[in-house]
């Protein structure tokens, strides 16, 4: 990779970053332990209320739980969806290249997800905080602009998807859109799977 950050340069030249990203090889392991990470960031970030109320209880037991269980989303993303939406890129004139769209949910969801994902555990923090000890209003604002911000950020991580998925399949922007809803329909998926998941440790 080149000397810039791609952490940061995702957020705003996710193209130039999966160039760079496509012209050299990706260390598997690494990108395997990101996916756990961004699949427990994940879980709190879709089940943030239902956790709350979990670790307010003084249940940490199931919480524990579906975050480890929540965690396996990751590679089922990098592994299963890899596969599959690099073949569906081949359905819309893409190269249908699996390495490549692998490298697609590394460089731009693992990674710019796990920011967001833990900008959504510090809120979770803050919130729990909320209704055990402090009762703030000044607190609460706190929360609600973060949370907004985590809200633009998540559709900006939509994005910056799109784009690189376009990117790696060589296909127009537009193309790949009709991939995003697609995976759209599979993050659904994945909420409900996290739903279940929590509704059952509870």
């Amino acid at each position: 990779m080149n000397s810039s950050n791609p952490w940061l340069a995702i957020w705003i030249s996710p193209r130039s970053v999966m160039k760079d990203a496509l012209a050299h090889g990706l260390h598997r392991k690494a990108a395997i332990i990101l996916s756990f990470l961004f699949g427990a960031l994940i879980t709190l970030w879709f089940a943030r209320t239902e956790l709350l109320i979990l670790a307010a209880e003084g249940s940490i037991f199931p919480l524990l739980i579906t975050v480890i269980v929540g965690s396996l989303t990751g590679p089922i993303l990098f592994y299963g969806f890899g596969f599959a939406l690099g073949h569906v890129g081949s359905w819309y004139g893409g190269n249908g290249d699996i390495e490549a769209t692998r490298k697609v949910y590394v460089y731009a969801f693992f990674m710019p997800g796990i920011i967001v994902g833990l900008q959504n555990l510090l809120l979770f923090g803050l919130a729990l905080m909320q209704v055990q000890f402090l009762q703030s209003s000044l607190m609460e604002v706190v929360i609600t602009i973060g949370s907004f911000i985590v809200n633009v950020a998540s559709i900006w991580l939509i994005v910056i998807f799109l784009i690189a998925f376009a990117e790696a399949q060589e296909i127009t922007i537009w193309r790949s859109l009709l991939i995003i809803i697609a995976f759209l329909g599979c993050l659904t998926l994945l909420y409900i799977v996290v739903d279940i998941v929590t509704s059952f440790v509870r």
